[in-house]
This record gives structure tokens, C-alpha cells and sequence, in this order.
């Protein structure tokens, strides 16, 4: 198994009935946390995502892109982008790419090396306005899926959004504008351990 390759993929059997078991873990978080609210989560596999979708409603996206391809047609990360290197030692290895770094910030976060057991991963969590700009969309992305699986625990968790919060200078959140959040995340034994806030960014709609 490995990654689809639209360039040279195009006609080739598509394996989709498999998913990684962060995003699953992270789907039934989620839920909880929506059951806590006394709201309802549908869950839709991305597969089966339409632009309709993005439009009449507020959603949320667990997964990197590089799996998640509709992302490439609705507004994301502009900030904290997820890109599969092509050069060098790490050359096909998904990276997360700091667009503007501040100072003393590297222009790349790279995770554990793919032939390694992941003991360490980046995730990000973007808030931006949907194609209808009365609609949200919350993107829950890591490099592997225990980044996933961490950047879904980190918005679940009060501590975690009051700290969140804080680092963007919001005192309310109905004062909360759209920002991006680079997490770094320790893992022992396929669990996500520690997660991190190490950058955030305001950004414009």
C-alpha cells in the first residue's frame, strides 16, 4: 500500500476501505465531546465529500491532506502547509512547511523518518471561513495518524483551548477569528503521549 499519486495513478485500483487508527480514535473524541454538547457529529468519509458539503455546512477535517485530496479545493492552511519533500536525505517524507517563519522558527518541521517507528510528528489545526463565509471549517491534521490523533485530543481538552486561546490573545470565544496552530507531538508505542503548542498564527479571512 502507499500513497495516491494523481500523476501516474490516475487508472489504477483505488484501496479506500481502510483508515488509520488515530482518525478513528479521534472520530469517536469528537463525538464524545459533540454528545457532551447535546449536538450530533456526522461523520462522512472524504471520499464521498461534495462541494455542496463545504457549502451548507460547518466542517471539520481529521486527517492530512495527502490523504484527504478534496482539501485541495476548499480553503485551508496557508500557514502551516503539509508538503511532501523531494530532495535530500528525508526525500518523500511528508513535512509540515512554516510559509512565514518567525525568528529563531525553522522553515520546516519533519516528523519521525517513514522506515522508522513514529516517535515523534507535527500537527496543525486551522480554523478558516468555509466557501460560504457564514461556515467554519476546522481542519485536525498531523503527519502520521497519531499526529492526527493528537491535534483531535488537543481541541477536545479544556486545558488544551484555554491555553490555545490564550496564545492568540482571545478572552472570549465568540471573539475567536480564524488562526492556524502547529502542534508537536511525542509518541511511545503507537500513543500519542505529549502534545505541544509550539506556534500559532492570526490570520485574515
Amino acid at each position: 500500500m502507499r500513497y495516491f499519486n494523481p500523476s501516474t495513478d490516475a487508472s489504477a485500483f483505488i484501496l479506500d476501505h481502510y483508515t488509520g487508527v488515530g482518525e478513528v480514535l479521534a472520530i469517536h473524541q469528537l463525538d464524545h465531546v459533540f454528545y457532551l454538547f447535546n449536538r450530533q457529529l456526522r461523520v462522512k468519509r472524504g471520499a464521498l465529500f461534495s462541494l455542496d458539503d463545504a457549502k451548507n455546512n460547518d466542517l471539520i477535517f481529521v486527517g492530512s491532506p495527502s490523504e484527504n485530496l478534496t482539501l485541495a479545493d476548499i480553503p485551508g492552511s496557508r500557514e502551516f502547509v503539509f508538503q511532501r519533500l523531494d530532495s535530500g536525505p528525508r526525500n518523500g517524507d511528508l513535512a509540515v512547511l512554516n510559509v512565514h517563519p518567525l525568528p529563531g522558527e525553522p522553515k520546516l518541521f519533519l516528523a519521525t523518518p517513514a522506515n522508522q517507528a513514529t516517535v515523534e510528528d507535527y500537527a496543525v489545526v486551522t480554523l478558516t471561513p468555509g466557501l460560504d463565509p457564514t461556515r467554519s471549517i476546522l481542519i485536525l491534521a498531523g503527519n502520521s495518524t497519531f499526529g492526527t490523533q493528537a491535534a483531535v485530543e488537543y481541541v477536545c481538552r479544556e486545558d488544551s483551548i484555554k491555553e490555545l486561546l490564550r496564545r492568540l490573545n482571545v478572552s472570549k470565544v465568540s471573539d475567536l477569528k480564524p488562526f492556524e496552530a502547529l502542534l508537536h507531538v511525542k509518541i511511545a508505542h503507537g500513543v500519542p503521549v505529549m502534545t505541544d503548542l509550539i506556534s500559532v498564527r492570526n490570520r485574515g479571512n
